[in-house]
């Protein structure tokens, strides 16, 4: 018993020194976005949107839908596409094996007509039935094909664009009319080596405790993934961000394998790859932002979404981006896969310890110090860190709210929040295979189409 005992007391101690460092590691990188958002801030970022509206250099858009059904929730989410401010915006809806009532909706919906529109077979997937176009004066295309599966969807979409960029946004998302606007500005200022553009805001906050606990975990995400990765160029998208890609990019790279997330890192493999300069950028200005959560399943349901996707990634990086898939999800996987087993498994040996007299309160302190303290440190200094890189006119009151809020964040809805993550990481539903093959290994830097020159 008394070597057991050893045993769980280094192993507590162990993991408390590496959670402290993981939580110094991570309060580092909100300092680096502090440092890049504040950079971007002085270096100014005018808003051109007017003129783009109005400008026939500006390039087409092609906005990509995938909706699972006919409900009114896919409907209203098809017009708010449609009402984009944008010069040339085409929105491209991909039914993935509708049922004939389900056509019939679409068909009422915007009065389609079937078109002898080709379809380009630039990535494999499910044949095509038909192309429908509107009768009214709108820039809509609907797609019938055979059942395939979302990613099947997604590139058929790509196949029947004819726009040189694609816009993704999240269905679950906040947008204003102008995202597109906004969006293909960092594009325009580097066209010839910006593959990508992710840009959004954070969840703004709201009244109840869970919907800041959801604006402080999306506050983070945006100052991590969002700003200090891209100072690096390896942004990645955060959940409720709009996505602008390029085309001809999508097509190099092998399409899409899963979510927008998969979709980025795959094209910073494809881009690394190839050993040419390219460009990731992020937009940090709130053209788009998840909804804010209102109680416990409506959070819960927010961090599924993003683990589920996040954990996809971890587990088919290679296949994603080659020998670069784990420079460019290594941060993120220590913070949402690691840190939490680690956490648990810290906490269950401190309390068995305790019980079993192997370890005492202090080690017992030292564990919650390099957990749950460190927690608040994170939660306090990205509200704090954003006001400095950002200056507003806040509101008092909600930055009051925020960092009260971050005392019962990390003493309870953390440990509960650990638990979740594991199961999601755990419980990934399977995602589909297509185009997961062409690895970056084999990939022929001669046959991308991305860019030669800065």
């Amino acid at each position: 018993m008394a070597s057991i005992g050893q045993a769980v007391f280094w192993t507590v101690q162990a993991l408390g020194v590496l959670l402290f460092l993981l939580g110094v590691g991570a309060f580092r990188v909100l300092v680096q976005g502090c440092f890049a958002l504040r950079r971007r801030a002085r270096a100014g970022s005018p808003d051109y949107s007017e003129v783009l509206l109005k400008s026939a250099l500006v390039p087409t858009v092609t906005t990509i839908a995938v909706p699972p059904d006919a409900s009114v929730e896919s409907r209203q989410f098809a017009r708010r596409l449609l009402d984009l401010h944008f010069g040339r915006n085409e929105v491209v809806i991909v039914l993935d094996g509708p049922s004939e009532v389900e056509m019939e909706t679409w068909r009422n919906e915007f009065k389609l007509y079937q078109s002898a529109r080709p379809v380009e077979q630039k990535l494999p997937t499910a044949p095509v039935r038909a192309v429908y176009e509107s009768r009214d004066p709108i820039r809509v295309v609907v797609v019938d094909k055979e059942r395939g599966g979302t990613v099947d969807a997604w590139n058929a979409g790509v196949n029947v664009a004819t726009s040189p960029v694609i816009g993704l946004l999240d269905p679950e998302s906040e947008f204003s009319p102008t995202v597109l606007l906004r969006m293909i500005q960092p594009m325009l200022e580097a066209s010839e080596e910006t593959v990508a553009v992710c840009g959004g805001g954070s969840i703004p906050a709201a009244a109840d405790l869970t919907a800041r606990w959801g604006a402080l975990e999306s506050l983070r995400a945006w100052m991590t993934r969002g700003a200090a990765f891209a100072s690096h160029n390896l942004v990645l998208p955060i959940p409720g961000s709009a996505v602008l890609a390029r085309r001809d990019a999508i097509i190099a790279s092998g399409g899409f394998t899963g979510g927008a997330l998969e979709l980025i890192v795959r094209l910073h493999g494809f881009a690394l790859a190839a050993q040419k300069p390219y460009r990731i950028a992020f937009l940090p200005t709130p053209v788009s932002n998840g909804r804010t959560p209102h109680g416990m399943a409506e959070l819960r349901e927010m961090v599924r979404r993003d683990q589920r996707e996040l954990a996809l990634a971890f587990r088919n990086r290679k296949s994603l981006a080659g020998p670069f898939g784990w420079p460019i999800v290594r941060d993120l996987y220590l913070d949402r896969s690691a840190r939490p087993k680690l956490e648990t498994a810290a906490y269950v040996l401190a309390a068995a310890g305790l019980i079993m007299g192997w370890v005492d309160w202090k080690l017992a302190g030292f564990v919650l110090l390099a957990t749950a303290a460190m927690g608040m440190v994170q939660s306090l200094a990205a509200v704090v860190l954003r006001e400095v890189a950002q200056p507003t006119r806040s509101n008092p009151a909600l930055l009051t709210s925020l960092f009260l809020a971050a005392i019962p964040e990390n003493l309870g809805y953390r440990q509960l929040r650990n638990l979740w993550l594991i199961a999601d990481s755990l419980g990934s539903p399977a995602t589909a295979k297509l185009n997961r093959g062409r690895i970056v290994k084999n990939y022929s830097p001669a046959a991308a189409n991305t860019p030669t020159k800065k």
